[in-house]
């Protein structure tokens, strides 16, 4: 028992400590974009055309990091602004996976890999602008649920400057967001040294299965973007189509999310966020898993 523990502590300890820069860095670039970044000032760039809007909503979350957890009531902020629903929604699930922090950390955790780096970013590109096209003819009322604001990513920060405010924004939200990151550790580390082998073979067996099981763990396990590849990487007998589904699907649909999307959009947007990743992330894997 001594010896299993010991192998749990320093897996969990390990993935971590690999990530923690990660996320402090996300946190910190949060909150400066929270702070010094108007919602106002995106809505007066807004394009006109389709493509530009979606193209808009994807190219935001390059230069606007964002964490999942605090993108739904900055979306609907956007929206009640006046951004419309295809850049709102491209943004909303672009933002947590093509942002720098986000894509650096893949990079760290797969050794390397600008493919797995490249997938991931094609992956969130091709979900965002699949669900911006939908909603793509929805005014701000058939999208946002009214009179019912959705729990807030407050992090308390009134008065004073605001450098001031951007570290109690980079300290509450590298807190909130920490337990995540500690729970998705300690989740991997208990699967890898907890489950027998022959019942891990089961995931391991085919890429469907492998893909599948590992949607299936990065939506219970939600962990947060910047730090889920290193959970990923972990797994270092699963291919290759299995991790970039991990990377994938969890920034846009986990436990967290669900709760965040049910008490926000209305429920036919509510189920095209849900659906639509689910069905895309899947088939995607599948199919770049090879190449990669």
């Amino acid at each position: 028992m001594d010896d299993t523990f010991r192998i749990f502590a320093s897996i969990a300890a390990a993935i971590f400590l690999e990530a923690m820069p990660f996320l402090a860095l996300g946190s910190l670039l949060s909150a400066i974009v929270e702070v010094f970044v108007s919602a106002e000032r995106l809505a007066r760039v807004t394009p006109r055309s389709l493509a530009g809007r979606i193209a808009v909503g994807i190219g935001a979350g390059f230069v606007l990091p964002t964490c999942e957890c605090g993108v739904v009531p900055v979306v609907r902020r956007l929206i009640s602004k006046g951004v419309p629903a295809p850049t709102a929604l491209a943004y909303l699930l672009a933002a947590p996976i093509v942002n720098p922090v986000v894509l650096a950390s893949t990079f760290v955790a797969f050794r390397g890999s600008w493919a797995m780096t490249g997938a991931r970013v094609f992956v969130a590109a091709l979900v965002a602008g699949s669900v911006a096209f939908l909603v793509r003819s929805l005014r701000s009322s058939e999208v946002v649920r009214e009179g019912r604001k959705p729990p807030d990513h407050d992090h308390g920060a009134e008065g004073g400057s605001r450098f001031l405010a951007v570290w109690r924004h980079a300290a509450i939200d590298f807190l909130e967001m920490g337990k995540y990151l500690v729970l998705g550790a300690c989740a991997a580390a208990a699967i890898k040294t907890l489950v027998p082998a022959d019942a891990f073979a089961t995931i391991e067996g085919t890429r469907l299965s492998a893909v599948s099981g590992m949607m299936f763990l990065a939506i219970v396990l939600s962990v947060c973007s910047e730090a889920d590849a290193f959970v990923a990487a972990s797994f270092v007998t699963l291919p290759a189509a299995a991790h970039l589904a991990f990377i994938t699907i969890g920034p846009m649909v986990d436990l967290k999310l669900i709760g965040l999307y049910a008490v926000t959009f209305r429920r036919r947007v509510f189920w095209i966020l849900i659906l639509v990743p689910i069905v895309l992330v899947f088939v995607t894997s599948m199919l770049l898993g090879g190449l990669l």
